[in-house]
């Protein structure tokens, strides 16, 4: 058995599909690629799959890692099977790794990209999702680009972005989801020398 570890994009549409539907979303595309995935024991089997944390419905994912565990890989298996995907859903690389610990132990911080209308969203909303996440123990950095804020957080069973929106609206930032684009750009593990969350490929 190999255990792959890939890294996809979730986008468009595909953003309202529930993170639980993930799992069968990719299996299926697996089955017509034509490849045979390990399966867990006991009375209800299911196919062996590790998924990082949740990303809310409605944000885009970019740069999003999950493992899977198949019978067999070849150099061929990520692009028939990503071709199988439904648009949206796109593998963008993987890699063999060693069977070990869990994606969710693995994953420690995520960088998130939020940007509103007007020229004063980002220094305000700034001060608010920063507030929010240090609040929270789980502020690693805060920067602007724009109208464009840049969050790296930690605790990402806690600090998601439905919290961080809640945090706007209450602010009067914005009234709610409908004023807001919001990306997940990367997951990984953040890394104090460079100040940075490293992908797990």
């Amino acid at each position: 058995m190999s255990r792959i570890r890939i890294i996809f994009e979730k986008r468009g549409l595909f953003t309202f599909v529930n993170h639980m539907d993930l799992p069968v979303v990719f299996s299926r595309a697996a089955r017509r690629a034509g490849l045979t995935q390990e399966f867990t024991q006991g009375f209800s089997p299911h196919p062996r799959i590790s998924l990082a944390s949740p990303l809310a419905i409605g944000v885009d994912g970019l740069a999003e890692p999950a493992d899977f565990w198949f019978a067999e890989w070849d150099s061929g298996s990520s692009l028939r099977w990503s071709a199988m995907l439904p648009e949206g859903l796109k593998i963008l690389k993987c890699a063999e790794v060693e069977d070990g610990v869990g994606l969710a132990k693995l994953t420690d911080a995520a960088v998130y990209r939020i940007s509103g209308e007007g020229a004063s969203f980002g220094e305000r909303a700034a001060q608010v999702l920063s507030g929010e996440a240090a609040r929270l123990n789980a502020l690693f950095a805060c920067s602007i680009d724009g109208d464009t804020v840049s969050l790296t957080v930690g605790d990402l069973e806690h600090c998601g972005a439905g919290l961080l929106v809640k945090a706007l609206a209450a602010a009067e930032v914005v009234s709610g989801w409908r004023d807001l684009r919001i990306e997940r750009a990367v997951v990984g593990r953040w890394d104090a020398e460079t100040r940075s969350v490293l992908p797990l490929i």
